[in-house]
């Protein structure tokens, strides 16, 4: 297994070598060393890699942790003077996935390989899912054309109904009955399980309906739950990406970033979400926080979200002036993407919109349940005692009754929960519903400006998204608060 993991990466660096730039489409035509075609069983687990590592997972994740400020960055300047330094990434790697994508769903369309088609563009939806959370506007109806070397922006919020036909594409390729080809070892989440891709294209949709709720108040709420009665059903049910060692090569991808430049330390906003829910005002009454925050001299510091001072020495991954993330020690855990825990929180806040409280509390109490439950995910030996689990569901603040139960304690549970890893989530939160407040001094970002390389080379970039814009509200998406 070990071996097969490492020829999967070297085979997602084969791909990302043969880019859709114009010298390597040019290249592409005279060399004939350079591999143009790949089987099914190769280019899915180079996908599903792909938008863990590089979309998903990497830079892009760790700025999203520093706006959401559930991290602080710790490496003597404001996250915001690094904007280089985070955007390039995902921006650059989603479109190569996107590309890949197609290739991978046509040529299973080819061969009635069903399965492999319904994945791809499962993976494509998530993928441009990303891409608008973290940008907005972006190149899409003309982006994979190789004849079209600028291609237009798209306004995102044009871009929700396609996201919802790819969905609706896949869930009917994967009903239909299986071809000659289909995946198994090499579906690094599900095995080839099929139906479980039907589950997380639903819970895709559930989390966008809810997303966009601010536009159509009723009816997405609706669809929102309708979209929850066919995804995960309990708490074995996730997409997450469980495949990694504890190695810089095969590790959680924030983890590995850690290690080599241990920038994120515990924000303010994650510190302040766990005390909002403290009887006493005392981090540790939180349970979660003893086994997710380093100590410094014995105590908990969250770092000040944009004046934080360098914190990058020695003790590295501990922190020598401010707490850090424990769970960024542990190369080997596993990394969520869209788990049942998070579609519980949608359903108690679908339920509570509607003035369904008896519904709405039943689903968050179950949904703050599991999270305390699966709180150690990135290390099971660290599993929260039991009698800690109903100590903390005991305070009045978290389990404030049913008649009692307001959006912003459900968000603030749902905003916790993101900690573990899933940061772009967490940032999605803050902008969506303006309850986790911003402690940095220039505010909170309302998106990613483009990648220099965007800029320099499609003149179709839009010029009013800058560093001064992205803090203006003409720049919010369309569902933020």
């Amino acid at each position: 297994m070990k071996n097969r993991k490492k020829l999967i990466y070297i085979f997602i660096v084969g791909i990302a070598l043969v880019s859709c730039t114009d010298e390597t489409l040019d290249e592409i035509d005279t060399n004939p060393n350079l591999v143009t075609d790949a089987p099914l069983n190769s280019l899915l687990p180079q996908g599903i890699i792909t938008y863990s590592h590089e979309v998903v997972g990497g830079s892009g994740a760790i700025y999203a942790g520093f706006m959401s400020e559930q991290t602080t960055h710790v490496l003597g300047t404001n996250a915001y003077d690094k904007f280089d330094s985070y955007n390039s990434q995902p921006w650059e790697n989603a479109y190569l996935l996107i590309n890949d994508l197609n290739f991978l769903k046509n040529k299973a369309v080819s061969n009635e390989a069903w399965s492999y088609a319904g994945i791809a563009d499962v993976l494509k939806a998530f993928t441009l899912t990303t891409l608008i959370d973290l940008f907005g506007d972006i190149p899409y109806s003309e982006a994979v054309s190789i004849n079209i070397r600028a291609p237009k922006f798209d306004p995102h919020e044009e871009l929700y109904p396609v996201i919802f036909d790819i969905l609706d594409e896949a869930i009917a390729n994967l009903e239909k009955n299986e071809g000659p080809i289909f995946p198994t070892t090499d579906d690094l989440v599900f095995g080839g399980d099929k139906a479980m891709w039907k589950k997380t294209a639903y819970g895709l949709k559930a989390r966008l309906y809810n997303k966009l709720v601010k536009l159509n108040p009723t009816g997405s709420v609706q669809d929102a739950l309708n979209a929850l009665s066919k995804s995960f059903v309990n708490g074995e049910e996730n997409f997450m990406i469980s495949i990694f060692n504890d190695s810089p090569q095969n590790g959680n991808p924030l983890s590995v970033a850690q290690e080599l430049q241990p920038q994120s330390a515990i924000g303010n906003g994650t510190f302040n979400a766990m005390l909002f829910f403290t009887p006493n005002n005392t981090i540790e009454e939180d349970p979660r926080s003893v086994i997710w925050i380093t100590t410094v001299n014995g105590e908990r510091l969250p770092a000040p979200n944009g004046t934080a001072d360098a914190d990058f020495g020695d003790p590295r991954m501990d922190g020598a002036l401010y707490s850090k993330p424990e769970i960024l020690k542990f190369k080997g855990a596993p990394f969520p993407i869209l788990n049942y825990v998070e579609l519980l929180f949608i359903k108690a806040e679908a339920h509570h919109r509607l003035g369904n409280s008896s519904e709405a509390y039943a689903a968050y109490q179950e949904a703050v349940q599991l999270a305390l439950e699966q709180a150690a995910i990135f290390n099971p030996s660290a599993a929260l005692d039991p009698a800690d689990i109903t100590n903390y569901l005991s305070y009045p603040s978290v389990s404030p009754g049913e008649g009692n139960l307001t959006l912003e304690t459900i968000i603030l549970q749902k905003y916790i929960y993101y900690f573990q890893y899933q940061w772009i989530e967490a940032y999605n939160e803050s902008r969506r519903t303006g309850f986790i407040l911003a402690t940095n001094p220039l505010d909170r970002g309302n998106r990613m400006i483009y990648p220099n390389s965007e800029i320099v080379r499609n003149p179709n970039t839009p010029s009013e998204i800058n560093f001064f814009s992205i803090f203006e509200s003409s720049t919010k998406l369309v569902w933020a608060e």
